[in-house]
């Protein structure tokens, strides 16, 4: 039988902490797309800090599902 191991907070948190940041920051492109009168370059420039940061929350979020995984097995 395969034993659940507690998950403890301290372990997870830098991780967690991490990506609660990174939603911030692409929380904050989101809604720059949304001001006004917005140039190409300043739509582009956002656009590409968005995709960014959207890449860095798929990796975050993939490493936190491993961190777990590994956390639940011992």
């Amino acid at each position: 039988m395969k034993k659940t191991a507690f998950v403890k907070p301290r372990d997870i948190t830098p991780i967690l902490d991490e990506l609660e940041l990174e939603c911030l920051t692409a929380v904050k492109y989101i809604e720059a797309l949304k001001v006004d009168r917005l140039s190409k370059n300043q739509k582009e420039d956002i656009l590409g800090e968005l995709s960014a940061s959207i890449t860095h929350l798929r990796i975050q979020t993939e490493k936190l599902d491993r961190d777990f995984e590994k956390m639940m097995s011992v």
